[in-house]
């Protein structure tokens, strides 16, 4: 049960109902301010921001359906984090005081998230925290933008502040000190400014509810809030039946040496109650693909949550009856110096992994994956004509995964990510950027084939119209794809290239993971976003539904929807003991040849139920084997189907790479 405060009374359902969309309304307000006030595109035209309401002890409770569950999860960790560092050095918290926080190790996402945590005192006495989360585009770091796929450590990306105390004026060293360690720094400046003016208003709005209320009533009320959204997620996860339930997810990461970087997770069940235990998960890398402690328990949120119970509120009574648990010096609770640029890249690998693990009780609910990275991308570099600095910040959005009875959605924002605009404006960029917008359609064929096909990814291209330029991506799902469920079929990864005098080349050496590749006029960046992964059998889809596709040109391939495609057999399983990690397969000769396998190749196990299981194939194999060995720790066993792909980490940069 929630502790709730001995000095609130107890509070009617229908004042509840009222007070609660008293909050949201506020929170709403917010938003719409920081969307009309702000100067950085990433906040007018991207809505990379959240608003939260939180009571005096750090319990989260309103926040808005258009927040970013990544953004607004972690806030409650953020408060706890800073209301005990107060007291454990006798720090009083002031009404003059704000407070500044990005830091990934106490509850932040990553350093550009910036929050501006502002105290809410009614007379002397605190009665809870405004905090607004938002992007800011540039936080210092080693390039323009801060994220890059090459930052090996965090003080790479930029500067990080635990809790750092500020005047609600605005003015002060420390803004002194950090307008002097970013870059854009006059439109951090303005932003930040209008993050202040929203919390002040939100505040005013907050005394006159009390006025008209009392403040006693407001903070029965928000005991009763949190109190009937626990109940609600009891009850859901309650219809679950009791067991343990695994699933893993995977990320390309940086280095061909650890590819792939898993994300393992084990979701228990008994009674009521949840808790998942990450053990398994990879240890913490040397690359801009960590996350902090909060993160793990946002993506089990918001994976339950999501199938469980789509509608309904989301507070710190949501929370209530899930425990989660990620080993310390994991990729999913990243250490100091570890970089965490990347986190999402990491939450959507988690987010597959708990699907995973409910797709052993509930496939029929469930989706194929979907883009699964934030695929952050950066152009930065002097403005000439202008006389000024940019940076500009895409993050092109991919396809969702395809759901029973309906298609994936095309280049949108998934269920996972919140209200961020997935499409930018051309007339936009190229009134502000020296850049040029020469294309943006719908990627054909990079929706995963099935029987409901997973949403197309999208293709724009951008081109540089000043003499120099530098473009940084932090991207994932570039080799391992979103994957389908059920029988369906993955989409296409992730993929950014530079055209350069008519031929493509890579900037980097590991696909994604880009840091100040050198850009020069003429030069097009080519961003080509995942599709989602399709649900049920391709060979199931409706004849109507794919001549459609074909006249739309989303499909312009058909034979993955043949009855036996070429890349696929069917083979019998069985579970054996083996000392090899769960991630690598032990193929026989006959599947060797019958895929045209390669050592190092991936391989996906494709069931008719479930979610789809992927190995690589071992160097070691036997040759003789008459069947697949697999761990016996997966249980697998009975007739599936094995696909072959060609997602294997490069051994070497392409030979047309600069960095060949």
């Amino acid at each position: 049960m929630l502790d709730l405060a001995a000095d609130t009374p107890v509070v009617d359902v229908i004042t509840q109902g009222v007070v609660r969309e008293s909050l949201a309304s506020i929170v709403r307000e917010m938003r719409g301010m920081m969307i009309r006030s702000s100067y950085s595109a990433i906040i007018y035209e991207g809505f990379d921001f959240s608003c939260a309401i939180l009571g005096a002890d750090g319990r989260l409770i309103a926040q808005s359906s258009e927040d970013h569950p990544f953004h607004v999860i972690p806030v409650a960790h953020t408060v706890r984090h800073l209301i005990a560092r107060c007291v454990q050095f006798g720090h009083e918290i002031a009404d003059t005081d704000i407070f500044l926080h990005n830091d990934p190790y106490t509850g932040g996402t990553h350093l550009n998230d910036v929050a501006v945590i502002w105290p809410l005192f009614e007379g002397p006495k605190r009665v809870g925290f405004i905090v607004i989360r938002s992007h800011w585009a540039d936080i210092g770091g080693t390039t323009p933008g801060s994220l890059s796929g090459a930052a090996s450590e965090i003080l790479h990306e930029g500067l990080r502040l635990d809790c750092t105390r500020a005047d609600k004026s605005g003015a002060g060293p420390v803004l002194d000190l950090i307008r002097d360690n970013v870059r854009v720094s006059d439109e951090a400046m303005a932003d930040f400014n209008v993050v202040l003016a929203t919390c002040r208003v939100a505040e005013g709005r907050l005394h006159a509810l009390f006025e008209r209320y009392g403040l006693g009533t407001v903070l029965g009320a928000a005991d009763g809030l949190l109190e009937a959204s626990a109940r609600r997620m009891r009850a859901r996860i309650a219809q679950l039946p009791d067991g343990a339930y695994s699933g893993v997810g995977y990320l390309d990461g940086n280095d061909p040496a650890l590819f792939p970087l898993n994300v393992a997770v084990t979701l228990t069940v008994a009674g009521d109650r949840l808790t998942a235990d990450f053990t398994g998960t990879h240890a913490q890398v040397k690359a801009p693909l960590n996350a902090g402690v909060a993160i793990a328990a946002t993506s089990v949120l918001t994976i339950i949550k999501s199938f469980l119970d789509p509608s309904g509120v989301i507070n710190e009574g949501t929370t209530e009856p899930i425990e989660v648990f990620a080993p310390p010096g994991t990729i999913l609770n990243a250490e100091w110096p570890a970089p965490c640029g990347g986190l999402n890249e990491v939450r959507f690998a988690s987010d597959a992994a708990v699907m995973g693990a409910l797709a052993n009780i509930i496939p029929d609910r469930l989706t194929g994956d979907v883009r699964g990275t934030s695929n952050h991308t950066y152009i930065g570099g002097t403005d000439t004509k202008r006389g000024r600095n940019y940076i500009f910040y895409e993050y092109p959005s991919g396809g969702t995964g395809g759901f029973a009875g309906h298609d994936g959605n095309p280049a949108v924002r998934a269920f996972n990510e919140g209200e961020n605009v997935s499409i930018q404006s051309a007339e936009v960029i190229e009134t502000i950027f020296p850049l040029k917008v020469r294309r943006n359609e719908l990627r054909p064929d990079s929706g995963g084939p099935g029987q409901w096909r997973g949403g197309a990814g999208m293709w724009r291209e951008v081109e540089l119209t000043e003499d120099h330029g530098a473009l940084s991506v932090l991207s994932d799902r570039n080799l391992v794809a979103p994957a389908g469920v059920n029988g369906g079929r993955s989409g296409a990864g992730n993929r950014t290239t530079v055209r350069r005098d008519g031929r493509e080349i890579e900037p980097s050496a590991f696909p994604g993971k880009v840091a100040g590749f050198p850009l020069q006029r003429g030069d097009v960046v080519v961003m080509r976003s995942s599709g989602g992964g399709g649900f049920g059998p391709p060979a199931a889809r409706d004849r109507v539904a794919l001549a459609t596709d074909m006249a739309d040109g989303i499909v312009t391939d058909l034979a993955p929807y043949d009855a036996s495609p070429k890349d696929e057999t069917t083979v019998e399983l069985k579970a054996a003991p083996d000392t090899m990690p769960p991630s690598r397969l032990r193929a026989g000769s006959h599947v060797r040849a019958a895929l045209s396998l390669t050592p190092g190749q991936m391989v996906e196990i494709v069931p008719e139920k479930g979610a789809v299981r992927r190995f690589w194939v071992d160097s070691a194999a036997a040759q003789n084997a008459r069947s697949v060995e697999v761990s016996a720790a997966l249980a697998l066993s009975g007739q599936a189907t094995l696909r072959a792909t060609s997602s294997a980490a490069p051994a070497a940069p392409p030979a047309e790479s600069p960095y060949a």
